[in-house]
């Protein structure tokens, strides 16, 4: 009975974060640089509180802040729409009129989804920590605590979908 509760609950909630993520990328886009390792307004204020950025420096790092901010958008958009596939999947897999056969070809579509979708905060994590070696004393470690909330949630995703794809739990 438990994993009837668990596993839906599991997915969604996977699902969820990924649409708040999405979400978050489009009105706090800076604040979500930092869920992705780039500290966009520390980078920004350094490199526009020297003194010697002369007026076309100045243009490129307003350019530049406008490319960083772009990238977020996508990442954003990414998040969006796997987080909106997996709630549609879950939704579906619960509470869609159908046989126990069709919720269960829904189960594993969403534990294939799921588990190929783990590649995302896999690849981020790998990405962040990356970017954030040898840059703790200049960022304040934002890449590396990145890093471990990517490997974080990477796990979550895992197990989701290996528990998805692993037979008829939630099937009512």
């Amino acid at each position: 009975m438990a994993s009837g509760v668990l596993l839906p609950t599991l997915t969604a909630l996977i699902g969820l974060g990924g649409f708040i993520v999405g979400i978050h990328s489009f009105v706090a886009p800076a604040s979500a640089a930092q869920i992705y390792g780039v500290d966009v307004v520390r980078i920004h204020s350094t490199a526009a509180s020297k003194e010697k950025t002369d007026d076309d420096d100045k243009s490129v790092l307003q350019d530049d802040g406008r490319r960083h901010l772009a990238y977020i958008h996508s990442l954003g958009i990414r998040n969006l729409v796997i987080g909106i596939t997996i709630l549609i999947l879950t939704w579906e897999w619960q509470f869609g009129q159908s046989t126990l056969a069709e919720q269960a070809a829904v189960q594993k579509c969403l534990g294939i989804v799921i588990d190929v979708g783990a590649l995302t905060p896999i690849v981020d994590a790998v990405v962040a920590w990356r970017a954030g070696r040898g840059r703790e004393e200049r960022w304040d470690g934002v890449g590396t605590k990145a890093a471990l909330l990517h490997a974080t949630r990477s796990l979550f995703w895992l197990t989701g979908g290996l528990w998805c794809l692993s037979g008829n739990a939630g099937l009512h």
